[in-house]
């Protein structure tokens, strides 16, 4: 999966960081981790994956400190979670909600034990990480520190696990529907920060979804006349993260009720797959399950077999389809109401190509409109709602599986 050769880059090359800046950077906790890569096991893993590298590597999940759904449940409960260890585990946190003081509590109020209950289904998932144009300002130096963080301090409520990060930097850095001379003048501030990023992971193994509609939003950049641009960047980042030693990625794909199947192709291609593990799809769209993999199926066959996750965090009832699709957009991605939680977190897919049905960021999470918070914020009234409407369904013609 790593990339060879040189890397093209728009703008100019980002300076090399001072002396002070570089000693700040430093590792704040043990890497022991192998500088090789075995390409049939590249998460190190205990036991060979087989085909599929995410087979049988277990997924981070967060506890109450600072996941998102376990969060809200303490809160629920009167605790404040800024005052939990990082250490506190969801698997032992849960255990207190089934027994004891909190349990009788819970037992007590039914509309507490039905909004607990709901975001359980929630909490006990693998949680993605994002690291973004904004973590800790984004400045010199910030995404190494919020990296770091996650990998010496919140992952110890899951010691052992494999994380799953996210990244978010291009579309903050360049802005939407950028011109080429802003999108090269973005350039260096996105690539330190893509560098900050595998500076702090290292040797460490995990999994990477780069770029949140990276490639799914691209018309409006190629109308720019910046997606030459843009796809040097997302190869520069799909080349540095994909060249350490203990990575399987992806970077985003887009949406099947957006992009065609040729247009997606070919930016994938432009921006490196093939060298890495592929690509993900639905990322902040609602489509079903097996649209997307119809839909990435025939991408992949134009991309050197590359295979796919799909996002089923919020596609359990489909999407909510806009009555003027030109105008409006195939879906209402604003909060869009009666939606439900989809296929839970796994790698036995069914098909080839599809590695895991993975929630690329935690159901209830607001899309920034439609009446909810602002963008990315943790709604628990909404997580509730999708909770209450599960559905691990792959599409309308499939079987209903509640849950």
């Amino acid at each position: 999966m790593a990339l060879g050769g040189a890397i093209p880059l728009s703008g100019a090359v980002a300076a090399r960081p001072s002396a002070p800046a570089r000693a700040a950077m430093a590792q704040q906790c043990g890497d022991p981790f192998s500088s090789y890569r075995d390409p049939a096991n590249p998460l190190a893993l205990r036991r060979p994956p087989g085909a599929n590298p995410l087979s049988g590597a277990r997924f981070f999940v967060d506890g109450p400190a600072h996941g998102a759904a376990a969060s809200a449940i303490a809160a629920m409960l009167g605790i404040n979670p800024h005052r939990l260890s990082d250490g506190e585990s969801w698997a032992r946190f849960a255990r207190s909600l089934d027994h004891g003081a909190l349990h009788r509590r819970i037992a007590g109020h039914r509309g507490l034990a039905f909004r607990v209950h709901e975001l359980e289904k929630i909490a006990a998932q693998p949680e993605v990480q994002r690291l973004s144009a904004y973590s800790w300002g984004g400045g010199p130096g910030a995404i190494f520190k919020q990296t770091e963080k996650l990998l010496c301090h919140n992952f110890n409520a899951d010691r052992g696990t494999i994380p799953l990060l996210n990244t978010y930097f291009l579309h903050p850095a360049a802005g939407t529907c950028p011109s080429p001379a802003a999108l090269a003048a973005a350039g260096p501030t996105f690539r330190r920060r893509v560098d900050e990023l595998a500076d702090a992971v290292a040797r460490r193994p995990a999994v990477f979804l780069l770029e949140t509609d990276g490639i799914g939003t691209t018309r409006c950049v190629a109308r720019a006349g910046s997606l030459g641009l843009w796809e040097a960047d997302l190869r520069y980042e799909v080349g540095r993260i994909g060249a350490l030693p203990h990575s399987v990625v992806y970077v985003e794909g887009g949406y099947s009720d957006s992009n065609s199947v040729r247009y997606t192709a070919r930016v994938l291609n432009a921006v490196g797959v093939r060298r890495i593990r592929g690509f993900y799809t639905n990322d902040t769209h609602q489509q079903w399950t097996i649209n997307e993999v119809r839909w990435a199926n025939r991408i992949s066959r134009l991309t050197h077999g590359a295979h796919f996750i799909v996002n089923t965090a919020q596609n359990g009832r489909g999407p909510l389809l806009n009555p003027h699709p030109v105008t409006q957009g195939v879906e209402d991605l604003c909060n869009p109401p009666g939606r439900g939680t989809g296929p839970r977190d796994t790698t036995h897919t069914g098909f080839r190509y599809a590695d895991a049905w993975m929630w690329t960021s935690p159901p209830g999470n607001s899309s920034g409109c439609g009446g909810g918070p602002s963008g990315g914020t943790f709604w628990a009234a909404r997580a509730i709602g999708l909770a209450a409407r599960a559905n691990g369904r792959l599409g309308p013609r499939y079987p209903s599986r509640p849950y």
